[in-house]
């Protein structure tokens, strides 16, 4: 499986609401995402699906995603709301229908970098950092702790260049 990873795009500070879970994206995040969108698809990359964050900020990162690369299958993913538990993403994405051969995750950090991390040696020590943005790619049989090898990792600033 190839296991896309990707953290939400530039925010706002503070929602309209005043709670973290509405913060949207700022025009100059939705630009980028849409470029990081475009980069995709310029690399060939389809997802089979999209798993995200019920946060808006990486809601909207999602569906800007899904849309630029014709993705009907997205859903919310409650295991990637911001400050979420990168054991319970990997227990729930053990139910994830083994046809799926290529999936992206968008949620948020210091979670998405402790998945990775756990992904790829078991452990929450590697030191990675997802800036807003970021694409992480990684290949695995099935999402579990050292189970993953890393394929790239990508800035928002390489994607805005690929793009």
């Amino acid at each position: 499986m190839d296991l896309y990873i990707m953290r939400h795009g530039i925010a706002e500070d503070h929602s309209h609401s005043g709670a973290d879970r509405d913060r949207a994206l700022t025009e100059e995040g939705i630009q980028k995402t849409e470029c990081s969108a475009d980069a995709l698809k310029k690399l060939d990359v389809e997802f089979n699906l999209i798993l995200t964050s019920p946060f808006i900020r990486a809601r909207q990162t999602a569906e800007i995603v899904a849309k630029r690369l014709d993705c009907a299958h997205l859903k919310e993913f409650a295991p990637l709301a911001a400050g979420g538990n990168p054991e319970r993403v990997l227990q729930g994405l053990s139910h994830v229908d083994s046809k799926i051969n290529s999936l992206l995750l968008v949620g948020h950090e210091p979670d998405l970098s402790r998945l990775i991390s756990i992904l790829l040696s078991g452990g929450e020590d590697l030191g990675i950092t997802m800036k807003k943005g970021g694409l992480c790619k990684l290949n695995c049989l099935k999402p579990a702790a050292g189970s993953a090898r890393l394929e790239w990792l990508l800035a928002p600033k390489h994607l805005v260049k690929i793009a």
